[in-house]
């Protein structure tokens, strides 16, 4: 029988986490959904090179710089969905608005620095589930995921499905304001409830963005159930 994409694929994670692993003792793993240049985990791959990271960012421009720049970072240049397969991606004239997820254009025109993010292109970009992912590269558990894909954020947190388990720290992206950038992003109240309801407890809070969003950390307190 043929090996599928997906076979492949997996060969491949695992083949660069092994050596990864051989070179250096192991300092936990993290996943960085919506790498973009690498803002939040590139640093912390240079100053420990005994970690593991896998950074996914789909737009190709963004992801290509940061391939290569430690031996300990896996850039994979895709999005994470609920499906496996391809999607549409909006790139935006700023290109870290870029989004699965349409501009809702009277929150855009209304949002601080909005006048700048426009939609300069949709192109059809691959799409990953989080469960898929840690499934393929054998990831057993993930000492900190960070979640920024402007809007589609607690659609990466279901897509981890049952292995939102093995998951101990979490930092998400939320918009706070009364009408959403995003066209169908979830709320800050959806996302505290949904993590709550599956063993996550709130545990710090950044405004950023003029007041506009909020990075939420959360911690598992308790192995929860399947999510719902």
């Amino acid at each position: 029988m043929r090996p599928t994409t997906w076979d492949r694929i997996g060969r491949k994670l695992r083949s660069l986490g092994d050596a990864v692993a051989k070179r250096t003792p192991s300092r936990g793993v993290w996943i960085d959904v919506g790498a973009h240049c690498g803002e939040s985990s590139l640093e912390s791959a240079l100053l420990y090179p005994g970690m593991k990271i896998y950074a996914l960012e789909p737009n190709l421009s963004s992801a290509a710089r940061l391939m290569g720049r430690a031996a300990n970072y896996l850039v994979i240049p895709y999005a994470v969905s609920e499906k496996n397969g391809v999607a549409d991606f909006y790139i935006s004239s700023i290109d870290a608005a870029s989004s699965l997820l349409p501009f809702n254009e009277a929150a855009r025109q209304s949002w601080i620095g909005g006048e700048g993010m426009n939609v300069a292109a949709v192109v059809t970009v691959p799409t990953i589930r989080l469960d898929t992912l840690m499934e393929l590269a054998a990831i057993e558990k993930v000492d900190f995921l960070k979640v920024d894909t402007q809007g589609a954020d607690l659609a990466v947190i279901r897509s981890a499905g049952s292995r939102l388990r093995d998951i101990h720290k979490i930092t998400i992206e939320a918009d706070i304001t009364p009408v959403r950038l995003y066209e169908g992003s979830a709320s800050k109240d959806e996302i505290t409830d949904y993590l709550g309801r599956n063993g996550f407890a709130l545990s710090e809070v950044q405004t950023q963005s003029h007041g506009q969003e909020q990075n939420l950390t959360f911690t598992q307190l308790s192995r929860p159930k399947l999510p719902r």
